[in-house]
């Protein structure tokens, strides 16, 4: 089936659909229809495509899906892809696509093919040349692995890639710890795990681990050192402790996983917007940091139906936040009005009242700021407002910060189910400080994700439970943690009062 036959195709069928849909329900407003039949076309062509890849019709299975690539839109197109692909993948080796001609079919075989065969970036590059705007880019996107099918034997290494000297180093330390604490709780056939300096160079580094016969690669941690390892195709299946610049995709067999804050101000949106909390105001610090943070909250709730209704900004030094709160709080109205009723001589004792109209406060600070913020809210009698911040603000503890929401790696904040057991067992390996801790689980989770990198079983879209988050691998080809949120500890009639 060529590409210039698929449109008429899906409106027939379109239209088959529709009638069939009418014909069960007579009544049925044409509104109502309308907005079943992409519903029913994917069910009922996803069925059917899934019918021909187990007849071994390999051509009509994928034309199937292409004809709904032509019918779909958003996630819906997106899932279409996601499960063309996987079941291009399951196909056992040696399959015959010689019947596979039409050329947008061809493209996708070219690229599974190329995904099993581990080739290299530049193969890659040659296959976008002669594929252009194909389908399959959104798989490259996702991260495609330059490793073997078959399961690690005995004896494999991963090496951690970590600047064990320089201001890095504590937090390297951490992370080594969280490895080998899950190679010491995996079964006895996992991968030892052993470290390569990274301090001094890089390439050196990536040279003697591949010397020394690891199998895959845990770092680096730098994220200048990670955007020099993107540059080029890596030389074994390596699981990043950093990301690259947003926007830029990284090379087959590069995945790149780390503790972004972007992660918790996402998961802050969504938990606001799942409470039906769709007003918003923002208040961040100043600099590349705050702005990051806030831009990510930003995007990620008006993308999902909230309304940011004011934003303000403050210098990390700050300690009087009176003029940005009363600001992005709405409260010089009242300021206002106080003046105006004195001027008149009437005497009236005002109290600092915000706008009626917001649900969420969002606060992109760390810890020494927010504890001063959160107070001051309180007197302006904000204090009642879901309020959420990074995991950071709360690094210094929970003290004056009651209520707060903060979205945080569940090893920081589940105190039942497995990691609470998991985080008891290793009580005595895990570092003190909220930020070392975070990192202990970065190197936990890590180590577990190249053993899944190794056995080709990270799956774009599919969720992993772990210490720093549900784990997805997600479109820019990274892999993102879903996050739970919390208040850092229940209210009490005392701070009640006080509002």
């Amino acid at each position: 089936m060529s590409s210039r036959t698929l449109l008429p195709t899906v409106l027939a069928l379109c239209l088959l659909i529709t009638g069939a849909a009418k014909a069960q329900s007579p009544d049925m407003p044409d509104s109502v229809a309308a907005a079943s039949e992409p519903a029913s076309l994917q069910a009922d062509l996803t069925q059917r495509a899934a019918r021909q890849f187990a007849a071994g019709d390999l051509v009509g299975a994928i034309n199937t899906h292409l004809i709904l690539e032509a019918a779909l839109t958003g996630s819906a197109r997106s899932a279409n892809r996601d499960a063309l692909w996987q079941a291009l993948n399951r196909l056992p080796a040696g399959t015959d696509f010689t019947a596979v001609a039409e050329p947008v079919a061809r493209g996708w075989v070219e690229l599974m093919q190329l995904a099993t065969s581990g080739a290299p970036l530049a193969a890659y590059e040659d296959w976008r040349g002669r594929h252009p705007d194909h389908p399959g880019e959104s798989q490259i996107a996702a991260g495609l692995v330059t490793v073997s099918s078959t399961t690690p034997s005995r004896g494999r290494s991963l090496a951690l890639l970590l600047p064990m000297s320089g201001p890095l180093a504590a937090a390297a330390k951490a992370i080594k710890a969280g490895a080998e604490a899950a190679q010491s709780q995996a079964s006895g056939d996992a991968p030892a795990v052993f470290v390569q300096d990274s301090s001094i160079s890089l390439d050196a580094a990536i040279a003697a681990a591949v010397m020394q016969g690891a199998s895959a690669l845990i770092g680096p941690l730098r994220k200048e050192d990670v955007a020099t390892m993107a540059a080029r195709s890596p030389e074994l299946p390596t699981i990043s402790l950093n990301y690259l610049d947003g926007g830029r995709l990284p090379p087959a067999g590069l995945v790149p996983f780390g503790l972004a804050p972007e992660d918790e101000a996402r998961a802050a949106a969504r938990h606001a917007v799942g409470a039906s909390l769709l007003r918003a105001v923002v208040l961040a610090q100043e600099g590349d940091w705050g702005q990051r943070v806030a831009a990510a909250f930003k995007s990620h709730f008006e993308a999902n139906g909230g309304t940011v209704l004011a934003e303000e900004s403050f210098k990390s030094g700050t300690v009087d936040f009176t003029g940005q709160l009363k600001r992005v709080l709405g409260i010089g109205y009242s300021d206002v009005r106080g003046k105006q009723l004195a001027a008149v001589g009437i005497k009236a004792e005002l109290q600092p009242v915000p706008r009626g109209d917001i649900d969420v406060v969002y606060l992109a600070a760390r810890s020494a700021q927010a504890k001063l913020i959160w107070p001051q809210m309180r007197y302006l009698r904000a204090g009642r407002i879901t309020t959420y911040a990074p995991a950071a603000a709360s690094d210094g503890g929970s003290k004056d910060l009651g209520r707060l929401m903060v979205c945080d790696a569940p090893w920081r904040i589940e105190t039942t189910g497995g990691v609470a057991a998991l985080r008891g067992v290793l009580a005595a390996v895990n570092p003190r400080t909220a930020d070392a801790q975070r990192l202990f689980a970065l190197g936990f989770d890590a180590y577990e994700l190249a053993r899944r990198l190794l056995a080709g079983a990270i799956v774009p879209g599919e969720q992993t439970p772990s210490l720093t988050g549900s784990l997805v691998l997600e479109s820019d080809g990274a892999l993102h943690r879903m996050l739970a949120c919390t208040p850092l500890y229940a209210p009490t009639d005392a701070v009640d009062s006080a509002e």
